[in-house]
């Protein structure tokens, strides 16, 4: 399953005369753009590529291209193995477009399930309804299965985390729920609270100020099972760190299974809720004021990872300490977010030795003085390395503080490399150096990948597909 593109990156600092690449997990949120009777708020943590020097040496940045402008429709080999297909080399053009409604705030938020898009926007002002559409897009364009309008709703959380979390045959989205066969819309019972994710048949939700409740649904209805008193919360939701890619607050399953409380982790210590009894754990100690970064949290399959300024500590579900690591929010590379959601133990095995067996690679960016720290340099999971060489974009879109990635992936050859940025999305022919770009891509936001060679974004007005140039 996959919800939206998760604002929470990783940024890399500003380098310096080193070969040690430094990597800072940063955590920035912020609520924005509050309407008479929609709100919405929007986190983000970011990992940073180190800058230039002061004074950077000459450098030639590698070849670039622009992607193809014209429509070509989906003709791609529509499989999602979670990795990037090595057809990216080989450039991008535009699969094709969708209008949606133009007087929304903000672009609309994106669902993918199998082959199925669904796509919510909001509406603005007194009646600011939420629309919320389904598409078929298994094939060479997308074909409409259902769009409906539902109540006006109190407040919408367009881009929170979670962002919206699926059931078997519902779309839970803020306050609204949404029928996945018809469309059809209600109002949800627990109100403003934030949907955290279903576990056990027991949803959780939390209110974003100090309390979750757990939920069962029964005779078709959700009904409060118990509600519990928790720390401070984030407004927007959990902030986690892009060492991970989860898409709901639940760790573990069955009955050792967990939710991630979204505390406000600049001044409390995190917290976890067993979701059958409500049962609250707190993990660690309130962060230092002596430091000026909050803890670093990784959620993980079976547990939780939370970074100080040295030592990162992992816990299980039950919020035992089942490791420690000496490993702060400084890292010398970054791990590529596809493939499977990793345990603590291969995480942890990424910050003893670097090695990501969950994943098709790692990240980082050495330093040198004839390049400046310009370049790329990609560790595939088969130990096999390549160095690449971007294009102006690239160094345009970084500046001088360094530059911030909120998502990389790369093909399991190591052929294709995609980054994008807070802003600017880039996709890489690595072993034929060339950087690919789209002002048309880099304008979409709340991207979901469909397959792994169609990717899916949305702008103002209209969502757009991405696929391979297959010329």
């Amino acid at each position: 399953m996959s919800t939206n593109d998760p604002q929470y990156g990783t940024s890399f600092p500003a380098s310096v005369p080193s070969r040690k690449t430094r990597f800072f997990l940063l955590g920035i949120a912020f609520v924005s753009i509050l309407g008479t009777s929609a709100s919405f708020s929007l986190s983000t943590s970011a990992l940073q590529l180190p800058g230039p020097a002061a004074t950077p040496p000459p450098h030639y940045t590698g070849p670039e291209q622009s992607a193809r402008t014209d429509v070509i429709g989906y003709h791609g080999q529509a499989t999602r193995t979670n990795t990037l297909s090595s057809a990216w080399a080989s450039g991008f053009a535009t699969a094709w477009t969708l209008p949606v409604q133009d007087d929304s705030f903000l672009p609309a938020q994106l669902i993918a399930e199998g082959s199925t898009l669904y796509a919510a926007s909001f509406g603005s002002g007194a009646e600011a309804v939420a629309t919320v559409s389904a598409y078929d897009v298994s094939g060479t364009e997308p074909v409409a299965q259902w769009s409906t309008t539902g109540p006006l709703p109190s407040r919408m959380r367009a881009e929170a985390f979670p962002s919206s979390i699926l059931t078997q045959d519902e779309i839970l989205l803020s306050n609204i729920i949404v029928d996945r066969s018809t469309g059809q819309q209600s109002q949800a019972p627990w109100g403003v609270d934030l949907p955290m994710g279903v576990a056990g048949g027991v949803l959780v939700t939390c209110d974003t100020f100090s309390s979750c409740s757990g939920w069962s649904r029964d005779s078709g209805e959700w009904t409060t099972i118990w509600t519990t008193q928790t720390s401070p919360q984030r407004r927007a939701g959990i902030s986690h760190t892009a060492l991970t890619q989860p898409t709901t607050a639940v760790i573990g399953s069955g009955t050792d299974a967990a939710v991630v409380v979204p505390v406000d982790e600049a001044h409390h210590a995190p917290q976890i809720i067993n979701p059958a009894t409500g049962a609250l754990t707190t993990l660690g100690d309130a962060p230092s004021t002596s430091v000026p970064f909050a803890s670093r949290v990784t959620l993980a399959s079976d547990g939780v990872l939370v970074a100080g300024e040295n030592e990162t500590t992992a816990y299980n579900t039950s919020g035992q300490v089942v490791g420690t690591f000496d490993a702060g929010w400084e890292l010398d590379k970054a791990p590529t977010t596809d493939r499977d959601f990793p345990s603590v133990d291969d995480v942890g095995a990424f910050l003893r030795k670097g090695t990501t067996r969950w994943t098709s690679g790692a990240l980082e960016r050495p330093y040198s003085k004839d390049d400046n720290g310009y370049l790329l340099s990609l560790t595939l999971h088969n130990g096999k390395n390549l160095t690449l060489n971007p294009g102006e974009s690239f160094r345009e879109a970084r500046g001088d503080e360094g530059w911030s990635l909120a998502q990389v992936r790369a093909s399991s050859d190591g052929k294709a490399l995609y980054i994008r940025g807070l802003t600017d999305s880039f996709f890489f022919n690595a072993e034929d150096p060339m950087t690919y770009v789209s002002q048309d891509l880099n304008e979409t936001t709340n991207l979901v990948w469909i397959y792994d060679d169609l990717l899916v974004g949305a702008r103002s007005g209209s969502i757009i597909a991405f696929t391979p140039d297959r010329k």
